[in-house]
């Protein structure tokens, strides 16, 4: 306790810490060897100050050498995950796009939670569309080798994280473990599209991933409308990591060939009217949020494979029209039933 409550007090008063100190406080609470008031005075103090990247680093450390890993047996698997907190209440744009770039034989590994900030959160969507989000790990490998998909949730993969879980619930605004969230995946994929809403947010998040070993290229997206996804609303700020080198990108709507389209179409009041509006859009309804998930599911295969964004659009497309994506979600749902 002594070890978080010295952190405290240096970042009350405005000081950042190193990559070891917020390890080691991290690890404390992880482990349970910090109280209820210490670990709130510490994630509501780190908060108020600002994360660096080293601190995103030091909390990193802490929780992958927590964490239950998941061997995918895939090389060049994806992530595609939000910091969330932009709270736009859209559709799970992310999560759809997750079943369209498998669709599209890259395979997925995508890594998630409950909603934290927003109404619906990738497990809660899942679940309403039938998926059993906390399968037993041998049976998400099985489905991963049949169908190229497998969704970790994050409560199973970092037992740690369920101590602290109450606190988090009760504080009114996102800590450094939904920042951190999207690069402690289990299966430490080669590849990632990472959405944040804040550009202070992406730039630290980049840094990160350009020290993390397992990255060979991956994407940190803001839209400039606030979006933590890539936006047709306008231009989306992008920030490629590769070679452990960061460099700056800008993507508009016609570099995806797609028309500007404003997101206030995405909107949705839970996990059931998200799900409903991924299975219309996978059942062929045109429209906005058809739109979001081709651009985030280019966005993906781009980042994997490298091919253009307008021809990863028609390829995203075609694995919706053909009614490729909405078989794989409706036999996904079905493998990962425990009778199934």
């Amino acid at each position: 306790m002594e070890l978080v409550a010295t952190a405290v007090e240096r970042l009350a008063s405005n000081k950042h810490l190193g990559r070891e100190e917020v390890r080691d406080a991290v690890a404390a609470m992880l482990d349970g060897q910090a109280g209820d008031v210490e670990t709130a005075a510490f994630l509501t103090a780190l908060h108020i100050k600002g994360e660096t990247g080293e601190e995103l680093l030091g909390a990193v450390e802490a929780i992958r050498e927590r964490m239950i890993s998941f061997d995918s047996g895939r090389s060049g698997a994806i992530d595609t995950c939000g910091t969330g907190g932009d709270r736009a209440g859209t559709v799970n744009i992310s999560t759809a796009a997750a079943v369209v770039v498998a669709a599209c034989s890259v395979p997925v590994v995508k890594h998630g939670n409950r909603a934290a900030s927003g109404k619906s959160g990738s497990s809660d969507v899942l679940a309403e569309l039938g998926v059993a989000v906390e399968a037993e790990p041998a049976l998400l490998r099985s489905i991963l080798d049949d169908l190229g998909i497998a969704f970790l949730f994050a409560p199973r993969f970092h037992p740690g994280l369920r101590g602290v879980a109450p606190i988090r619930r009760r504080l009114p605004f996102r800590t450094v473990f939904n920042l951190v969230g999207p690069l402690c995946n289990p299966a430490s994929p080669a590849f990632q599209v990472v959405g944040v809403p804040r550009e202070s947010h992406a730039r630290r998040m980049a840094e990160v991933l350009a020290r993390t070993p397992s990255i060979q290229r991956a994407v940190v997206v803001r839209g400039v409308d606030g979006l933590d996804e890539v936006t047709l609303t306008g231009p989306t700020e992008v920030l490629l990591v590769e070679g452990g080198t960061i460099s700056e990108l800008t993507w508009t709507p016609a570099d995806f060939g797609l028309p500007e389209t404003h997101a206030r179409g995405l909107g949705v009041d839970g996990p059931a009217a998200s799900a409903a509006l991924i299975r219309r859009t996978f059942a062929g309804e045109d429209g906005p949020v058809r739109s979001y998930i081709l651009a985030n599911a280019a966005a993906a295969l781009w980042t994997v494979q490298g091919t253009p964004l307008a021809d990863a659009v028609v390829c995203a497309a075609e694995a919706i029209d053909s009614g490729r994506a909405a078989s794989l979600l409706e036999r996904w749902a079905e493998l990962s039933q425990p009778q199934a």
